[in-house]
């Protein structure tokens, strides 16, 4: 491996988030990233089942990482996942995951990668896709972001006593998130700044905000058909846009389920800046809880 590849797998693994998610960059080369997380109960549900927000960050960070091997990065350069795609094809239940990240197409400022996630001995647990954005410099332009309220995490206020429960699963927990409403369809989920929740610097990493988007969606489609751990539940897949950095700032997501086909929920989540109130990322959620045959 070359020196400057050496140092980007450094500068990986030491992302605050990444560290917390014990990432281990095993392979690095121009276009193609193979990153490991070993199994670790912090980052997990019940049962040792691997937490869906850690497949889909290890989707975005093994694909940032494959997308940056060939960049000639500059201080004022403007990098960032402009869209984030993961399927879920299995668990992974106490085990280590291994992703592999190659570079499908790379145009002028725009990259896309492809991931697969698997097990060590090749189970499919995870796939995704990465459209990673760099510029080489800053554009000027006109803020367009669309803003919604501060105090919208408040509104409601409806959350189940057994949803409670939820929030001390060890990786959840270690986000901080708190659920703040969750009735009808509806659910509101709060997820404090952290130096362990950020990427280099002073933004909310993108793979905890796939992880929040992701919890988010969950809680919606559980507020409808009431909680009962007897039963089954999965998320089918995440998709997320990316909108800009959540900077030293707590966010909000706001989950609605937009149709629901028998066992399947259909959900679509907004992320907003606690403080600024601006849109960070939204995504859509598609989420499966099968109840126990009598």
């Amino acid at each position: 491996m070359t020196e400057p590849l050496a140092a980007l797998c450094a500068l990986f693994e030491g992302a605050p988030y990444n560290a917390g998610l014990g990432i281990r960059v095993e392979a690095l080369e121009p276009e193609h990233a193979r990153v490991r997380i070993p199994y670790a109960d912090d980052n997990s549900n019940p049962g040792r089942a691997l937490h869906g927000g850690v497949a889909a960050s290890i989707i975005n960070i093994t694909g940032v990482l494959a997308a940056v091997t060939k960049l000639e990065l500059r201080d004022d350069s403007e990098l960032g996942t402009l869209d984030l795609s993961v399927n879920y094809l299995a668990a992974a239940i106490g085990e280590d995951i291994v992703a592999e990240a190659e570079v499908l197409r790379r145009g002028k400022e725009i990259v896309f990668s492809d991931i697969g996630v698997r097990n060590d001995a090749g189970k499919w647990i995870a796939k995704g896709v990465v459209t990673f954005r760099a510029l080489a410099a800053v554009p000027q332009h006109t803020d367009r972001q669309i803003h919604t309220p501060a105090d919208v995490a408040v509104a409601g206020g409806d959350v189940p006593q057994m949803a409670r429960m939820l929030v001390a699963v060890p990786f959840i927990a270690r986000l901080g998130m708190s659920i703040i409403h969750m009735r009808n369809g509806h659910a509101v989920v709060e997820m404090p700044f952290k130096h362990t929740n950020a990427d280099h610097g002073e933004a909310v990493h993108e793979g905890a905000l796939a992880a929040l988007i992701d919890t988010t969606g969950a809680m919606a489609s559980w507020s409808i058909v009431g909680l009962d751990f007897r039963y089954k539940a999965s998320t089918v897949g995440i998709h997320v846009n990316y909108h800009g950095p959540a900077i030293n700032e707590d966010v909000v997501a706001q989950a609605r389920t937009l149709r629901r086909n028998n066992e399947i929920f259909l959900n679509h989540v907004t992320v907003s800046g606690r403080r600024s109130g601006r849109v960070v990322a939204t995504g859509s959620v598609t989420y499966r809880i099968v109840a126990p045959v009598e």
